[in-house]
């Protein structure tokens, strides 16, 4: 067990790059507000979220030139029998790894990475990113995530789209749906969704307790979307908003009732929304090339952005193959999906608290 707050760089030199680790959420508010780079996702609060709804532990990775916080790292860890121990930044997000202002301090960060990944008896370390960190990781760069320049008004972006997008748009609100965002859209009416469209993707879904514990670190931050027909949920939405991205990480849609289009006066009002309150993006959040979901965010003219997700790993090893369309997952894949939603709700969490 590493110590909360154990120093592994040191020097006496005012100037020298320390690297220090703690249990608890540090100070990064200075880096934060003025690097270029930093987004909701570096915020050290994700760790609070993930020990309180799952019991994962966080560890907080700080570089620092004397009193100055040069290079941030946000690790979580976690435990399974099947799918392997792990420390990875960050669960369940596209790109929140290492943020630094040079080299020598995301060298750094990286290193104590890997002196976590020992001292942890963790078998790998998964670190996210946009742009690729430079030097030899192993890295994975089969997913994307989509993204959208806003206009300064919503009548501009829907000119944008093409005629079957516009005319999926109309046939919802023709068929009688009608778009809610918060405060009249509820979180049980989203995670009722939610938690629908996990398991028909044969996926276990977050516990609602994590969707509330985001609401209670991030507030106004989070904004939740639904689509109605007669008071019904059809579809529904979480999004995250910071100064200049809005994103939906987690959005769903009965689609026992797809020929409606609820899935498409969703976007439109999550974009309609995002440009009203001033967005510069809306990112879609990651899609494997050519899948199906892949396919409905280009539609909307988002352009993709390849992901580079790297890894720390032991001399000789190999990063993990822990994906939905592994052979060797196929058959849980399949069978989650035949699974009643109760039983989705109330294993899916158990499950879920241990993959990224």
């Amino acid at each position: 067990m590493t110590d909360p707050d154990a120093t592994a760089a040191d020097s006496s030199s005012p100037g020298a790059l320390t690297v220090s680790v703690s249990q608890q959420a540090p100070d990064w508010g200075e880096l934060l507000a003025r690097s270029g780079q930093a987004t909701l996702l570096h915020d050290p609060r994700w760790g609070r979220v993930m020990r309180e709804a799952y019991g994962n532990r966080a560890y907080y990775v700080t570089a620092q030139r004397g009193p100055a916080v040069v290079g941030i790292l946000q690790l979580v860890l976690q435990k399974s029998l099947l799918f392997g121990t792990h420390l990875c930044s960050l669960p369940y997000f596209d790109a929140s790894g290492v943020l630094a202002d040079d080299r020598e301090a995301a060298d750094a960060l990286v290193a104590e990475a890997a002196r976590l990944r020992t001292t942890t008896g963790a078998e790998w370390v998964e670190l996210r990113h946009l742009d690729a960190l430079p030097g030899d990781l192993a890295c994975r760069d089969d997913k994307v995530t989509l993204r959208l320049g806003l206009p300064d008004d919503p009548e501009t972006l829907w000119a944008a789209f093409t005629p079957k997008v516009r005319n999926q748009v109309r046939k919802a609100e023709k068929a009688g749906l009608t778009l809610h965002a918060e405060p009249e859209a509820t979180l049980d009416e989203f995670y009722a969704v939610y938690a629908r469209t996990m398991r028909d993707l044969g996926s276990p879904p977050h516990s609602k307790r994590f969707f509330s514990r985001i609401r209670d670190h991030f507030g106004d931050a989070v904004r939740l979307y639904a689509v109605r027909q007669a008071g019904a949920p059809l579809a529904a939405s979480l999004t995250l908003t910071d100064a200049a991205t809005v994103r939906v990480p987690w959005a769903g849609a009965d689609w026992r009732f797809r020929k409606l289009n609820a899935n498409m006066l969703l976007y439109w009002g999550m974009l309609k929304d995002a440009c009203t309150r001033g967005a510069a993006c809306f990112d879609f959040g990651r899609s494997t090339r050519d899948s199906g979901t892949h396919r409905f965010k280009k539609q909307w003219g988002a352009e993709e952005v390849t992901l580079h997700w790297q890894y720390v790993l032991p001399e000789g090893g190999a990063p993990p193959e822990i994906r939905a369309e592994n052979p060797k997952y196929r058959f849980l894949v399949n069978t989650w999906r035949r699974l009643p939603v109760f039983a989705a709700r109330l294993i899916g969490p158990r499950i879920i608290r241990k993959l990224s």
